[in-house]
């Protein structure tokens, strides 16, 4: 899978938070624009896939040693000859690449009636090999098998988890199965709109929602880039080359999802094409930080020069909800701008009239790691206690600690979720240690919290944090959270855990112990680096 991710990403856009596959190449027949994926099994059985690097859909396939490939219905005569130009024969499949077509060639209601997993793959390869018959039930469900185990399965690292958990033989060298379940599907049938999400996205808000379907009665909206960093590998250009988008204003309910890390904004205007995206001007959002508490005009009063705190967040509360202006990079609450007194460590932030206000003291720019910097001072707004226990926002100069880490959210309260890592184990913590172990459903010491600030905590324990030191015994624990940058972590859409002070990544410190505990070190793209939320 590290291979086929290689290959598709080569020419890949890699300057936001998840690459962005190429466009597609004037010349139809390029090589460039196709990747072939050839799949064996202990059959000695093969069969090549032809995949489009720009959106990662299978085109056509060859069997093994045959004269003879496969493709779906509407790929162009000069790409078939570019894609297999050793097959004499070239014949359609009956249906399209859609998967409601294949669904029902296949007969079945749907795909999820199909198990995916390694031994179902090796018989498919089998099938693709033997079955000369275009239109035969059982090639479609080889199709949908590599479908989703190739071309899905590198999209969504998801997936690709719930594949890897079947993917190791049992004692009697038996693989086990993975059925995908409605929201699965969901996520496969969405991957074009969240492309066009992300890379339409204002300081980590989607423009729109893209709604999924969990069960026959309930759904749910994924509203931010944070909500898909960890599921989402790849997404495809949905944006045109000259990146005019079309610009709307837009609030958003306070009462739903996470969102974080914004992406490069490409250059706007007022264009309409049908290669644009929608870029909302103005989101209004809450802005959480420091332990998930929430960016609040003080006692909400708007006088000029009244101090902006963090506080317990609320229920729509006026005084905690911004207007986060792209277009003059200025932060609003009830008309008033967020507003540093001086460009010296420790000025504190403000709320006062836009108007009046020197202009440099409104800007800021909400950057992809977390921080909201003012370009003036080049100083980032910062959460700093005061001996009465109230915590003040001020600028100071960035060290990247949690203290200064910032997420526009539409909702306040952490998620809680698994942690998956090596050979498929558990990241647990008990009192200050922390390692890998079996995985036990609903066991709370397997469960973390992710907060607004880059931190991660357990639940039973709130105001302890996963930190690294980098001294003394080299390994990450539970310690208090104090804001500091130790306790900085961020996900990462490459299934890396970055340290942000270090720039390591979260790693298994020896594979081979009973208990694996958890260090930091260089990313080298070994498994042990590689981590799932569940």
């Amino acid at each position: 899978m590290n291979e086929l991710y290689d290959a598709l990403t080569e020419r890949a856009d890699n300057g936001g938070v998840i690459p962005v596959l190429p466009s597609p190449l004037p010349e139809p027949d390029d090589h460039r624009q196709y990747v072939l994926v050839e799949l064996s099994n202990e059959y000695q059985y093969s069969v090549k896939l032809a995949l489009n690097v720009s959106d990662v859909y299978i085109l056509g396939y060859h069997p093994g040693d045959s004269d003879t490939s496969y493709f779906f219905d509407g790929v162009a005569e000069d790409v078939r000859n570019a894609l297999f130009p050793d097959s004499t024969v070239r014949r359609d499949l009956p249906f399209t690449g859609m998967y409601g077509s294949i669904e029902n060639f296949a007969g079945v209601n749907d795909r999820r009636d199909i198990p995916l997993g390694i031994g179902e793959l090796h018989q498919h390869i089998n099938y693709m090999n033997i079955i000369t018959q275009p239109d035969s039930s059982t090639l479609a469900k080889a199709l949908l098998v590599c479908i989703q185990m190739v071309s899905e399965a590198v999209r969504l690292r998801n997936l690709q988890h719930k594949i890897l958990e079947v993917a190791d033989p049992d004692a009697d060298g038996n693989y086990g199965v993975y059925y995908p379940d409605l929201l699965m599907t969901q996520y496969e049938g969405a991957w074009g709109r969240i492309s066009e999400a992300v890379q339409s996205t204002t300081n980590g808000i989607f423009t729109r929602p893209v709604s999924l379907k969990k069960s026959d009665r309930e759904f749910f909206d994924l509203k931010s880039v944070k909500e898909v960093i960890f599921i989402v590998g790849i997404i495809s250009k949905d944006c045109n080359e000259r990146g005019n988008v079309q610009i709307f204003p837009t609030s958003t309910s306070a009462s739903e999802s996470p969102s974080l890390l914004p992406i490069p904004m490409r250059s706007t205007s007022l264009e309409s094409n049908d290669d644009t995206c929608e870029i909302a001007l103005a989101p209004t959002s809450y802005i959480t930080g420091r332990n998930g508490l929430c960016v609040d005009v003080y006692q909400e009063s708007y006088r000029n020069g009244n101090k902006i705190i963090l506080s317990k967040c609320g229920q729509n509360k006026a005084s905690q909800l911004w207007e986060l202006r792209m277009y003059d990079n200025t932060i609003r609450s009830g008309g008033k701008c967020l507003t540093t007194t001086g460009y010296n460590s420790g000025s504190y932030v403000m709320i006062h009239d836009c108007e009046t206000a020197i202009p440099d003291a409104t800007k800021w720019e909400i950057q992809s790691d977390g921080a909201i910097r003012n370009p003036k001072s080049e100083l980032v707004l910062t959460a700093s206690e005061d001996s009465w226990g109230v915590i003040n926002l001020v600028v100071d100069k960035n060290i990247y600690a949690s203290k200064q880490t910032w997420y526009a959210s539409n909702i306040t309260k952490p998620p809680v979720t698994t942690i998956v890592g090596y050979q498929g184990l558990c990241l647990l913590a008990f009192q200050s240690s922390v390692w890998l172990e079996f995985c036990v459903s609903y066991n709370i010491e397997q469960q973390w919290a992710i907060y607004p600030d880059g931190t991660i905590r357990p639940p039973k324990n709130q105001d302890g944090c996963l930190k690294y030191a980098n001294a003394g015994e080299d390994v990450v624990r539970v310690g208090t959270c104090d804001g500091g940058a130790e306790e900085r972590w961020r996900f990462q859409s490459d299934g890396t855990i970055l340290h942000v002070m270090t720039r390591k990544v979260m790693d298994v410190k020896d594979a081979t112990a009973i208990l694996p505990e958890i260090t930091v070190n260089n990313y080298n793209r070994r498994n042990t680096q590689i981590w799932f939320q569940v």
